[in-house]
């Protein structure tokens, strides 16, 4: 009981009554993220607990006369899942009461601009639940109770005032208020907690008038007599209408912290150096916002999984990659009414695009759909969740030295020969930074991001990451090679809304051949090298002295095409090469692979293998259009159609491009022989090629060991 009902709470800072906000801005849905350690006075021994809740605010019209709220949760999850209200079905009648507690809630009257009274809405239930637990209840609704502070008319920083509050897990306490800094209708507010066995601090953004939370962070240790034990809590709650950044948890849990502090200095001690022209480049606003376009017809849902009472959503990768590094959205609510039975979780926001296009394949709770578990989502038809994407491009550069002062709005932290370190976000904005060497020529270079002070697990620095501003970030350039010079670039910083279309997927996820939406892959295309000279000289045979062999070779080998000699096969079955894309974590390079032509042998003994390989002495990239279409057929928006005539190079397939210049994943054919896509084609790219050049090589395979 301690931990679970005391998060049924109306937190509420009142304006002064001139200042009455309307009905409306007292509703909300608000996310809840808290973790707490139980520790015994006489014990090393700690007790941890963690919590996600979905608290939902409504004006009640059929409560009475004057301003009624309602408090629910419709979503409530303990643990690792040990309670799951999408799961209450398991325990039978145990869990009827709480799942009325949890679909009535209580109802606070506002009388004022003050919290006048609470109750438990279901008067029976009440009854029931003073039979069963006493006084108990009255504790209950004390803690559920906030208390109702005035704010100033104008609030301005420096603004200080005393009084009661009630808090989430608390019980009634006194609370300096001391206002922060404004930005509008958005106060952001520090609070000292102290009580009876109680103290903390918090840090929360009011909206004016009304006081509701936009966000909330609190720290707090209580000391629990009838356990003899102190309880200490972290807490995070934002607003899911009006918080207007990606929601990050990560510093709740403090063996969280100390385990994404590790995971960096690992980074830090064994930096991935990349070459400059590996990296993506950046690109304008009006590409970026095509992306983003693409991105609102990327989502998908499948409805087999809700025998699991999830709601997985999956998106596209390919729009994911380029994204992460120019834009970040955050989740605004529904498009429309909420469907029935259906919760928009902004814990989904937490991985950025890569989250949104995997899911996780275990339940952690960050599904950005979740089920009520009262059963009455019906999976028939697509959701629209509403939400805000922000897009960073490149300002003017400027080239910095070391010991030079730097820009106004950038912070360096430290630099050394090999490393710098830069803090940005917050009211720094975002920068763009490159080592150059003494020449002013770009440096191979390992960037490494993370929050600000993450590494330190102290409550103040916890409380203190809330502000008006994005979270502050730090970031740590490290190269193997002296940084004579930096070049960096401010980010400009836009802003747009955005609708995402989420669709049903069929049951055997199988979409047919029109499914609706996008998906892209990976350019079945090469690129094509300067030197095409080159690519018989670089072959190379890999993995005989494990009886498997792999050729690879420089830039563009997917070009070429390898074929056994004559009549070579396995007991009966031919070989041929595959083309593999090889695994960067393995370690393992992208080549042509020698299987059986069924796929099932890798392994070969005590042979000989005579193969060709050929590769074009020049290439032609070919670009069919809609307007031009040449030896191509458009039919409809996502249907191709190549004629004998294209002349493409053997055993390379065609992109088919959208707007947004990526290929679109193939669907399969129709009846009528056409190929369809999943997004409208714009155009068709295929390589000619143009000569040819051949080489004979051969490999040895050793006898079967004894």
């Amino acid at each position: 009981m301690r931990f679970l009902l005391p998060f049924f709470c109306l937190f509420l800072l009142a304006a002064c009554q001139d200042n009455r906000a309307p009905e409306a801005d007292y509703e909300d849905d608000f996310l809840l993220v808290a973790h707490q350690t139980l520790t015994p006075n006489d014990s090393d021994y700690d007790q941890d607990m963690s919590l996600q809740a979905i608290v939902r605010n409504r004006v009640d019209q059929g409560a009475g006369s004057g301003l009624w709220i309602r408090t629910t949760l419709p979503w409530l999850r303990i643990g690792s899942g040990q309670l799951d209200t999408r799961h209450l079905e398991r325990l039978g009648e145990r869990a009827k009461p709480l799942r009325r507690f949890l679909d009535t809630g209580t109802l606070s009257r506002v009388e004022d601009g003050e919290i006048a009274e609470t109750r438990i809405a279901d008067p029976a239930l009440h009854e029931e639940m003073v039979e069963r637990f006493g006084d108990k209840v009255e504790q209950l609704l004390d803690q559920a109770t906030a208390t109702s502070v005035p704010l100033p008319n104008d609030p301005r920083p420096g603004d200080t005032w005393q009084a009661s509050a009630s808090l989430w897990g608390l019980p009634k306490v006194t609370a300096d208020y001391r206002v922060l800094d404004r930005d509008g209708d958005r106060v952001l507010i520090a609070l000292t907690l102290a009580g009876e066995g109680v103290d903390g601090e918090a840090r929360m953004i009011a909206r004016w008038p009304s006081g509701m939370p936009e966000a909330l962070r609190l720290h707090s240790t209580a000391s629990v007599p009838d356990q003899d034990a102190t309880l200490e809590q972290r807490l995070l709650l934002i607003s899911q209408r009006h918080y207007p950044y990606p929601v990050q948890d990560w510093d709740v849990d403090p063996l969280r912290v100390e385990m994404y502090a590790e995971t960096t200095e690992r980074q830090l001690n064994d930096p991935r150096i990349v070459d400059p022209d590996q990296r993506l480049s950046m690109r304008d606003q009006d590409y970026v916002n095509t992306l983003l376009d693409s991105a609102e017809q990327s989502l998908f849902y499948q409805p087999d999984q809700l025998e699991e009472a999830r709601l997985l959503t999956e998106g596209d990768w390919s729009l994911a990659h380029p994204l992460q590094q120019q834009a970040s959205f955050h989740f605004t609510g529904f498009d429309g009414p909420a469907p029935d039975g259906l919760l928009l979780n902004r814990l989904g926001e937490t991985g950025g695009f890569y989250g949104l296009a995997t899911p996780m394949p275990s339940d952690v709770g960050r599904d950005p759909l979740v089920l009520t578990g009262d059963g009455k989502f019906d999976a028939d038809g697509p959701i629209k969740l509403t939400g805000a994407a922000r897009i960073w491009t490149d300002g003017e550069p400027v080239t910095l030295k070391r010991g030079d002062g730097a820009p106004e709005s950038l912070k360096i932290l430290d630099w050394q020969d090999q490393r710098v370190d830069l803090q940005l976000g917050g009211d720094l904005g975002q920068w763009r930074a490159q080592p150059l060497d003494g020449d002013g020529e770009p440096l191979p270079y390992a960037v490494i991001y993370r929050p600000f002070q993450q590494a330190d697990p102290s409550a103040r620095v916890f409380v203190e990451r809330l502000t008006l501003d994005p979270p502050l970030d730090q970031l740590t350039l490290i190269t193997e090679h002296p940084i004579a010079t930096l070049r960096l670039t401010p980010l400009r910083e836009s802003e747009r809304p955005l609708t995402f279309t989420v669709r049903p997927l069929p049951d055997d996820r199988k979409p047919g051949t029109d499914p609706g939406g996008v998906r892209h892959q990976a350019s079945p295309l090469p690129e094509v090298p300067d030197d095409t000279g080159a690519l018989l000289d670089g072959l190379t045979l890999q993995g005989l002295d494990d009886n498997r062999l792999r050729v690879t070779g420089p830039p563009g080998l997917r070009l070429c095409t390898l074929t056994p000699e004559d009549g070579a096969d396995y007991h009966g079955t031919p070989l041929h090469f595959v083309w593999d894309k090889g695994d960067a974590k393995e370690h393992l390079d992208p080549g042509f692979e020698l299987r059986t032509e069924d796929d099932q042998v890798r392994y070969f003994y005590g042979r000989e293998l005579n193969f060709q390989a050929r590769c074009p002495t020049a290439v032609e990239t070919v670009t069919l259009t809609r307007e031009q279409p040449g030896c191509a057929r458009f039919d409809g928006d996502n249907g191709v159609r190549l004629g004998d005539d294209c002349g493409g190079i053997e055993g390379l397939d065609y992109a088919a491009l959208d707007d947004t210049g990526l290929a679109l994943q193939p669907l399969g054919e129709d009846d009528d022989g056409v190929r369809r896509f999943w997004g409208k084609v714009k155009k068709v790219r295929l390589l000619r090629a143009d000569g040819d050049q051949q080489r004979d090589l051969q490999a040895r395979f050793e006898e079967v060991p004894q």
